[in-house]
C-alpha cells in the first residue's frame, strides 16, 4: 500500500551520491556537482546536491544547488552596484568581504539540522520538507547515513496515492 511506504524503500543509496570535502572551496563543490549531472537532448538531469564530508570521511552536511546559488549571489553583490543599491546589498557586501574565500563549510547545511529515519514513512518525510522548506533529507539508521531521499522521491509516492494503486 503506497500509504506504508517507507523512506528506506524510496531512498537513493548513500555510495550513489557525489562528494566534496568540507573545506573544499566553493568552486570545487560547483565543479563536482556539474560532473555529476548529465545532459539528454536538451535536458539536464542528476542530483541538485552534494554531501559533505569531513577527511575523516565521515557525512557531516549537505551542500544545495540552491545555496550554492545564494552563495553566488553574495559574489556578485560585491560586484554589481545597482544590487549595492539596496541597505540588505551593502550588508551582504560588507559580510562577503571580511572573508578570504566562499568555502563549503561557510554555506553547507550542517547534518544534524533535519534528517529522517530509514523505517520513516514517506508522508513523514514529505511534512518535514515542506515544514523545512528543503528539498533532501538525509536518511538515517541507527544514527549511520544510509542514503538521502529527495522530494522527486516523495512526489512518486504522492503520484502513486493520488491514482489508489501500487505502481
Amino acid at each position: 500500500m503506497p500509504s506504508d511506504r517507507r523512506v528506506k524503500e524510496i531512498m537513493v543509496p548513500l555510495n550513489d551520491y557525489s562528494t566534496v570535502l568540507i573545506d573544499a572551496p566553493l568552486r570545487e563543490a560547483i565543479d563536482v556537482l556539474h560532473d555529476s549531472l548529465h545532459q539528454y537532448e536538451r535536458i539536464w538531469y542528476g542530483y541538485h546536491s552534494l554531501l559533505v564530508i569531513n577527511p575523516q570521511k565521515e557525512l557531516v552536511g549537505m551542500l544545495t544547488l540552491r545555496t550554492i546559488l545564494k552563495a553566488v549571489m553574495l559574489l556578485e553583490l560585491k560586484q554589481n552596484q545597482q544590487l549595492r543599491g539596496s541597505s540588505w546589498g551593502w550588508y551582504f557586501a560588507a559580510q562577503h568581504q571580511k572573508k578570504t574565500g566562499i568555502r563549503v563549510k561557510d554555506v553547507m547545511r550542517p547534518l544534524k539540522l533535519v534528517t529522517a529515519r530509514a523505517k520513516d514513512t514517506v508522508f513523514s518525510a514529505a511534512v518535514k520538507m515542506v515544514t523545512h522548506r528543503i528539498n533532501s533529507l538525509p536518511v538515517l539508521d541507527e544514527d549511520h547515513v544510509v542514503g538521502i531521499v529527495r522530494t522527486f522521491d516523495v512526489f512518486q509516492v504522492i503520484g502513486e496515492l493520488l491514482a489508489g494503486g501500487d505502481s
